[in-house]
């Protein structure tokens, strides 16, 4: 679910040593477009120096949260909210360094292993990366005042507080000299701030080669659900989390809300007309009802479903018994101005020969054959001046190109250059169909 703070009071700090990876410039405009401020800060060599700067000029323009993000970290916008959704004072997402198999993290003396991914939530750990990290303002407050920080450099009318001075812990193994991520982790923890983890949460770190959880321990295998052995200590790998029952009725993710305001500008025409819509690629609900209320309201309008329910491969592992008898209980209450067909998109799409739609929405798949195949058939069932959209065209969260929709809706595009009158491009992809 979304925080509850609105995007513009957690601003976005992004220190640049080089060029922004474009997988990662994606999802920062992406985050713009959806109201959070993001700061790239470049000139500086040293990333202590620049991450204490962004730290003092954050709060001195009065934001409540602030959350990094390194310039070589792939990820997906929604995860931004979920960290803050946890509502915790300091939490992070961990990812592979590059190079050595281990995690750009320190995790608690006796933790026998972590889990990643399906499995994953939320794990103390000693230290992490600054690669995808969220904070609250108390954090940096606290650090200042009661460690007694000086206010630094205020004759060059920049001043700076030093809260990621690299500094020497003494461990039983002889002094240890942490850098400036690290060093911020002991302050905080030394004010009573514990670090935590969403180890359900997937990053890439990036450089000519893509690093993932797998990365850090174990042979490449692209898999959604990982235990990392971290020592041999015994115990129940963390986190260690009792198994809730599936609801019945509700929505358990969101990532649709964000694209109201588009959705808004670029169904407008159709409002309140007897409209035809199909939707490939429901999940639970949340779009499909956000379109019975508010764009299909005639009393002829329909919306027609397809979906198998059963996830894509970013779903494996998770468990989604519940997930069409989810669907139909949110869409119940709609009768039959809702119709579908549980099963493969392309099959349904191909038995569908001779319908006609005004407004087709694709979100079945993430997998570009997949997205291609669904595009070429929705076209011939497309109504013309009727609009198409894609989601997802800005979703990077697989290395191969070929896995991610963008690669198959680019393809699609190109071939029917001439057609179609583009909406709107951006995270999604609209566009109309000319007579």
């Amino acid at each position: 679910m979304p925080p509850a703070a609105a995007p513009a009071e957690c601003v976005v700090l992004v220190p640049v040593g080089g060029a922004i990876e474009p997988g990662c410039e994606d999802a920062l405009r992406e985050l713009e477009r959806r109201g959070y401020p993001v700061w790239r800060y470049r000139g500086y060599s040293a990333v202590d120096a620049a991450r204490n700067q962004m730290a003092s000029d954050a709060l001195g323009a009065g934001f409540a949260e602030l959350m990094w993000i390194d310039s070589d970290v792939v990820f997906e916008p929604h995860d931004v909210d979920r960290l803050r959704a946890h509502d915790r004072p300091f939490t992070c997402a961990l990812y592979p360094k590059k190079g050595p198999r281990e995690f750009a993290c320190e995790f608690l003396p006796g933790t026998p292993a972590v889990r990643f991914g399906t499995r994953g939530g939320l794990v103390e750990v000693r230290y992490c990366g600054f690669g995808f990290a969220h904070m609250r303002k108390e954090v940096l407050v606290a650090v200042h005042h009661k460690l007694q920080l000086p206010v630094c450099n205020r004759r060059f009318g920049t001043p700076l507080v030093p809260f990621f001075q690299p500094l020497v812990v003494g461990e039983p193994s002889g002094p240890w000299s942490l850098s400036e991520d690290y060093a911020f982790c002991e302050r905080a923890r030394q004010c009573g701030f514990p670090v935590v983890a969403d180890t359900s949460i997937r990053l890439w770190h990036v450089g000519p080669y893509q690093y993932g959880w797998e990365d850090a321990g174990s042979p490449l295998v692209r898999i959604p659900d990982y235990t990392f052995r971290v020592s041999d200590a015994p115990g129940e790998p963390l986190p260690v989390t009792p198994p809730t029952p599936v609801p019945t009725t509700g929505f358990t993710e969101d990532w649709f809300t964000y694209n109201v305001p588009v959705w808004q500008r670029v169904l407008a025409p159709l409002v309140g007309k007897p409209v035809r819509a199909l939707e490939v690629g429901v999940f639970e609900g949340r779009s499909t009802v956000w379109l019975l209320e508010n764009v299909l309201t005639h009393p002829d309008a329909s919306l027609t479903w397809i979906d198998t329910f059963g996830g894509g491969t970013e779903h494996a592992g998770a468990d989604l018994s519940g997930l069409e008898a989810r669907f139909r209980a949110n869409t119940e209450r709609f009768g039959k101005r809702v119709t579908g067909h549980v099963g493969r998109s392309q099959d349904v799409l191909r038995g569908m020969s001779g319908e006609l739609f005004d407004l087709i929405y694709l979100d079945g798949s993430h997998e570009a054959p997949d997205v291609l195949a669904d595009a070429v058939l929705a076209w011939s069932l497309l109504a013309p001046g009727g609009l198409l959209g894609f989601d997802d065209y800005g979703w990077r969260m697989f290395p191969e190109p070929e896995r991610c929709p963008a690669l198959a809706i680019d393809a699609f595009l190109g071939v029917m250059r001439g057609q179609f009158e583009t909406l709107e491009r951006g995270y999604q992809i609209w566009v109309r169909k000319l007579a």
